[in-house]
């Protein structure tokens, strides 16, 4: 058979060490092309990545200022203003209640996140809720203002706010921003809180206004202190204070002792010191039969004996004696002897009488310095007109208005109880005249205070009425308004939310529970009950089989 070659087909060639290796070298600067052109891709896109991270950060940083934080009544709020509104809850309450969190062990100086306010919220959520709570009675107040047209310059009054702050700040050595940052948060600058603070200062003039709308008349106040006559009513009684005469050691009515407690008994607590006696039940029903024998013999003597305390009120007297002293049906010469078993004591008391103090507000003009300048200034006031006028200029040559100082330092239908002691006696002396002048430094007190007095204004418990009664219309007020309010937090930025959502859900799961077992109980039970089910089917189908 005649072999023949197929024309298309090309003979392999046999590959030589050259041919390997030319091969190979070119294979290898394909491998480095590829890899070249991967890594410069790579590089790109991290140089990209870069730049967009370095690039975000002013962006982040607008976000932070100006995006949303939370939503209030639709209204969107961001974290400069949240930070500012948490930051005035956390200070309003410290200014009010800083002594008391101290006693209950709360340090403000740390993080209120990791301190609790109750078995589930951390005292950062606490005024997280309190700053969501102000931002929707603030807001939906300004938008009540604006709806009827409020007008309220508020440029004089951001001055002394700011005033204040500049002071605040270089007494501490801070700058203004620096400090502003402390009051208000990291993102906080005077010119990012400037609104708020004028917002605030827009719905304090709009709240001022409401409440002078909702004064009550003098018929409404004459009807308020009939009704509550007690909380204002003040009286005058003789009291003496028997003491029962507990023994401190034993006596024959002493419990018996055990002979452990014998040979125990060193007079002694453990601390070193010796343990004080503590009387038996017997002693002290004994002690307390003496002391009942002599406050009866003491009814007879009180007026002349005892103490006569004058203008008391409900609020203020000793809680034992409150009803006894304010019952409608005592009248002037009625005694009684009261117990006061927990302090081992009896009350020998005898009425007086009982009235409405008539007690009146003052006007008067004011400076408030220290006690080194305070008669200079009075002097120099001396030397001139020495009108009220010429006071008037004196205290606004003085005063600070960035510390709340009234033009012309005045003062009107100023309390017995919203000045210090030595002011309201000075005040309320009989013998005080228009035009009188002092300069008074309370005692314990750092500042000294310039005074010119103008005159009397109303009663002071009608001006203590009108307030409660204002106070009671703006409340119903404010919670009518605010009923629609509401907060939303899409991105879980406010935990006292979810710690409350959580109690709901717990609370719904209980409530749907059968009666007598939790949820979580309910569902075991169910689930064995599916299990006997099952298992009792597959007997019976065992059993058909």
């Amino acid at each position: 058979m005649k072999e023949t070659k197929n024309a298309d087909q090309t003979p392999e060639k046999a590959m030589t060490k050259y041919d390997l290796k030319v091969q190979r070298r070119k294979e290898e600067k394909e491998r480095a092309r590829k890899s070249r052109r991967r890594d410069n891709i790579i590089g790109i896109v991290v140089v990209a990545a870069l730049l967009c991270l370095v690039a975000s950060f002013p962006i982040r940083n607008y976000l932070t200022v100006h995006g949303s934080y939370v939503k209030v009544n639709g209204e969107n709020v961001s974290r400069v203003e949240f930070d500012y509104q948490y930051n005035m809850a956390v200070n309003n309450y410290l200014s009010q209640y800083g002594y008391y969190l101290y006693m209950m062990g709360i340090d403000p100086n740390s993080d209120f996140t990791s301190q609790m306010y109750s078995d589930t919220l951390t005292w950062g959520d606490y005024f997280q809720q309190l700053a969501v709570e102000n931002m929707i009675r603030n807001k939906s107040l300004a938008a009540k203002a604006k709806e009827e047209g409020f007008v309220h310059d508020t440029e004089e009054e951001y001055g002394r706010y700011m005033k204040s702050v500049e002071d605040a700040a270089s007494e501490s050595g801070s700058t203004v921003n620096n400090y502003v940052k402390q009051l208000y948060g990291p993102y906080a600058t005077e010119s990012r809180v400037k609104p708020y603070v004028e917002e605030a200062l827009y719905v304090a003039g709009y709240y001022d206004e409401l409440s002078q709308r909702n004064t009550p008349s003098m018929e409404e106040i004459q009807t308020y202190y009939g009704e509550n006559k007690a909380s204002y009513d003040s009286v005058d009684y003789y009291v003496t204070t028997i003491d029962a005469e507990l023994p401190t050691e034993p006596t024959e009515l002493a419990d018996p002792v055990e002979e452990t407690q014998e040979d125990n008994a060193d007079g002694e607590d453990g601390s070193g010191e010796e343990k004080a006696y503590e009387p038996s039940e017997a002693e002290i029903e004994a002690a307390m039969a003496e002391a009942k024998e002599k406050a009866d013999k003491a009814v007879e003597t009180v007026k002349e004996d005892g103490e006569l305390r004058e203008n008391v009120r409900k609020s203020s007297a000793t809680y034992l004696l409150q009803d006894w002293l304010f019952d409608e049906a005592r009248k002037a010469g009625d005694t009684t002897v009261i117990e006061d078993s927990g302090s081992h004591r009896y009350y020998v008391v005898e009425f007086e009488n009982r009235y409405l103090d008539e007690t009146l507000s003052v006007d008067m003009r004011m400076v408030r310095t220290d006690a080194e300048t305070g008669q200079a200034m009075l002097e120099e006031w001396k030397a001139g007109a020495a009108t009220e006028e010429s006071f008037a200029e004196l205290c606004d040559k003085y005063n600070d208005p960035a510390n709340g100082a009234a033009e012309g330092g005045l003062v009107e239908a100023a309390t017995s109880s919203s000045m210090p002691s030595d002011l309201s006696s000075w005040t309320q002396d009989e013998s005080r005249a228009a035009g009188d002048t002092a300069v008074i430094t309370p005692e314990g007190s750092e500042n000294t205070y310039v005074l010119y007095y103008k005159g009397t204004n109303e009663a002071e418990w009608i001006l203590s009425i009108r307030q409660t009664l204002i106070n009671q219309k703006m409340s119903a007020y404010v919670a009518e308004l605010t009923a629609e309010g509401k907060v939303d937090d899409p991105k879980g930025n406010l935990n006292y939310l979810k710690v409350q959502a959580a109690a709901e859900s717990t609370a719904q799961e209980s409530s749907q529970a059968p009666e007598g077992e939790s949820s979580s109980e309910g569902a075991q039970s169910q689930e064995e009950g599916e299990a006997s089910d099952s298992s009792q089917g597959s007997e019976n189908q065992e059993e058909a089989e």
